[in-house]
């Protein structure tokens, strides 16, 4: 090789180096860029920009990776398969890719896939946390409480102070109508993590008293003597709105009959959030009528969580009546045991007749955060659900009352009460059924 030829290619070697920096620094960019647009939740800026990179270079596994993750994060999950797929036969041992795969597949309801994968994940590297949380994920959505659990009791052995992992623990608990133990767990991560927002919700949501969600219901209530007067029919609808995490409202319209007379009401719940653990229930009634109804009405209760096992409350209501007003303060004390919860619950009228207390001592066994069973026992002068003036003027009394309330399929709400009092001269049978369905 004579000096002309090797002085040219020096020259074309000198001249080509300065360029390959300058292009690795492109594609470079262009990554960042798309990781940032990815962190923004910008996802189709992610995907043109790494689609602009791979256009230079498409075998480059950065861009191909946030490509992938852009697609899923997107919901364009056969893409997005597409893209892991290739990523995997080109690195079969590369657990990044494999955990995201089986990631975009269990969104994707592919749950017997995305275990194989997971599984593949943990054979390559025993204990991974992130293949247990994955395997955990998909028996929590399939409804294998107790396997989600074991497995993320694993992750826990080695990561005690995993905020996500407490508040998946504390989630799982929700479902299953472990309140005191679901509390346990997110007041866990709200510790460790006390920023995160979306624990702070779910800790506030962490009581069977909240429904978020969309409902129309229908509700029918028939009520029987033993002096043989026709039997009383409460018929309502009631419309459950979601306000955004303020907490939800609900519009009722009833009618009441009795005596051959018909009263009309109309009114509303509310369920606001408030402080940390609290929340207030809030009802207000109108009754144009008011033959036998109150003309208005408001309740406020405030609810408040003092542990992971105890709820108290406090609260008043004014009913106006055409003959007399009436004011009845009243509260309750709750404690959590797993899935049961008994509560305590109290009366006061000051202005009363007869006794001024009554009570009633309460039992619910959840079998999920909006399924479970009841029964409760009480007495007093007042009866324990104050609807008309004939129901404030009773003489003392003792009452039983159970029944439940049922979610079918997330979507269909059944609810069933049982009611027997005894006023000494005159028994009530009670017979109350409703059927909501969610949307």
């Amino acid at each position: 090789m004579n000096a002309k030829s090797i002085l040219t290619r020096v020259l074309i070697l000198a001249l080509a180096v300065p360029l390959w920096p300058g292009r690795a620094s492109g594609q470079e960019d262009l990554a960042e860029k798309a990781a940032a647009a990815i962190r923004a939740g910008d996802h189709e800026a992610a995907i043109r920009l790494c689609l602009q990179g791979l256009q230079k270079n498409h075998a480059d596994y950065e861009l191909n990776f946030l490509l992938g993750r852009a697609y899923a994060y997107s919901g364009r999950w056969p893409e997005a398969l597409r893209v892991f797929d290739d990523l995997a036969l080109a690195h079969p041992e590369n657990t990044d890719v494999l955990l995201f795969r089986a990631r975009v597949k269990a969104w994707s309801r592919a749950y017997e896939e995305a275990e194989a994968e997971y599984r593949e994940v943990l054979r390559l590297s025993p204990g991974n946390g992130e293949a247990l949380t994955g395997l955990a994920e998909i028996a929590s959505w399939r409804g294998d409480f107790s396997t989600a659990l074991e497995l993320y009791g694993q992750v826990q052995a080695k990561e005690p102070a995993d905020a996500d992992i407490h508040f998946r623990v504390g989630r799982v608990y929700l479902w299953k109508g472990e309140f005191d133990k679901a509390r346990a767990s997110l007041e866990k991560a709200v510790r460790l993590d006390p920023g995160n927002k979306e624990y702070r919700r779910l800790l506030k949501s962490a009581a069977p008293q909240f429904r978020d969600h969309f409902e129309l219901r229908a509700e029918y209530q028939g009520e029987s003597f033993s002096d043989g007067r026709k039997d009383y029919i409460d018929r309502r609808l009631a419309l459950q709105l979601k306000l955004s995490t303020v907490g939800p409202l609900v519009l009722k319209a009833s009618s009441t009959d009795r005596y051959e007379a018909r009263d009309h009401q109309y009114g509303f719940e509310f369920y606001p959030r408030l402080w940390s653990r609290a929340y207030a229930f809030v009802e207000g009634t109108y009754s144009p009528q008011h033959r036998y109804l109150p003309k208005t009405s408001i309740l406020a209760e405030v609810y408040q969580a003092v542990s992971a096992h105890w709820d108290l409350s406090l609260g008043y209501r004014r009913m106006n009546f055409a003959a007399q007003p009436v004011d009845i303060y009243l509260g309750s004390v709750g404690r959590y045991f797993g899935r049961f919860i008994a509560f305590f619950r109290w009366y006061l009228t000051p202005n009363s007749e007869g006794d001024a207390f009554s009570w009633t001592l309460n039992l619910r066994r959840y079998f999920s955060d909006s399924s479970y069973l009841f029964a409760a026992y009480g007495r007093g002068s007042k009866p324990f659900q104050v609807v008309s003036i004939e129901d404030y003027a009773v003489v003392r009394s003792w009452v039983f009352f159970a029944g439940f309330d049922w979610t079918i399929k997330q979507r269909v709400r059944v609810q069933f009460t049982y009611s027997h009092r005894d006023e000494g001269r005159l028994r009530r049978d009670l017979l109350f059924v409703a059927a909501g369905y969610r949307f």
